[in-house]
């Protein structure tokens, strides 16, 4: 563990104790206030265009909340290298994650949409600062094709008390979802693979509300999206991300011939 790691584990240990002070190894005295600053420092957060697409059509895969929602990012690298796709991810605006900031240090941004919280599950507010973030999300998505509009968006997200494989969508017909659900119905056989609900076929808990009316999900971003809500036990253990990582691939790619714009 290098000195930044150290000192970063031991920040955190300090927030969680609610310390109103904290002498650090570093020297330095920190308040409450400075280890949150802190923190945001030696963690910074991030966008980052990885893949750029190169399947002919102008399809992104994204996973806006690394390492909030855990384990996307593993997805969402498969998936992208699988279908030739482009490949967006966004780390470390939203803490308070159980992994990598487990403590709150004032970063609750939600990226795929103009607005954040000031804590994990609390209201959502516009704010100048997460309206920034959102528009670099949206031209880092810009990048990640080689030809515009963006045809098709695939977000990948993970709620973590939620046992179906929850897909609200954007430009997508009630005809259109029941193609993709007769797709995965087909292909699954295991009685352990998560039920799919899709719109606007089925009634969903996660309907993206935000990202359809402010985010990612506009028609002015994209022309068409899926927002996948991938649940836990399929992310949080190891043989059941082997297992349900090629049902996603192979779903998706043959949902794109019902996607084509």
């Amino acid at each position: 563990m290098d000195r930044d790691e150290q000192l970063i584990s031991e920040l955190i240990n300090a927030l969680k104790s609610g310390v109103e002070r904290y002498r650090a190894s570093d020297g330095v005295t920190y308040t409450n206030a400075d280890l949150k600053t802190a923190l945001q420092e030696l963690i910074p957060a991030e966008i980052i265009v990885k893949r750029v697409c190169d399947s002919g059509r102008a399809i992104v895969v994204a996973a806006p909340h690394v390492s909030f929602d855990n384990w996307t990012e593993y997805f969402a690298n498969r998936l992208a290298f699988d279908l030739e796709c482009g490949e967006v991810l966004a780390r470390n605006f939203r803490d308070d994650d159980g992994g990598r900031i487990p403590v709150s240090i004032g970063r609750h941004i939600h990226v795929n949409r103009p607005t954040e919280s000031r804590s994990r599950s609390g209201a959502e507010f516009t704010t100048e600062r997460a309206s920034q973030i959102f528009e670099s999300y949206v031209h880092a998505l810009e990048q990640a094709v080689s030809q515009r509009p963006l045809e098709l968006l695939i977000e990948l997200h993970g709620h973590r008390n939620h046992a179906k494989l929850d897909v609200a969508t954007s430009g997508i017909s009630r005809d259109c979802a029941q193609e993709l659900k007769n797709e995965y119905q087909q292909l699954v056989q295991d009685s352990n693979t998560p039920e799919l609900r899709i719109e606007p076929l089925d009634t969903l808990r996660f309907r993206a509300r935000r990202a359809k009316s402010t985010g990612s999900l506009q028609t002015s971003v994209c022309l068409k999206a899926l927002h996948i809500e991938i649940p836990r036990r399929c992310r949080e253990h190891a043989q059941a991300r082997e297992t349900f990582r090629p049902i996603l691939t192979e779903w998706i790619r043959r949902s794109l011939t019902h996607l084509k714009t």
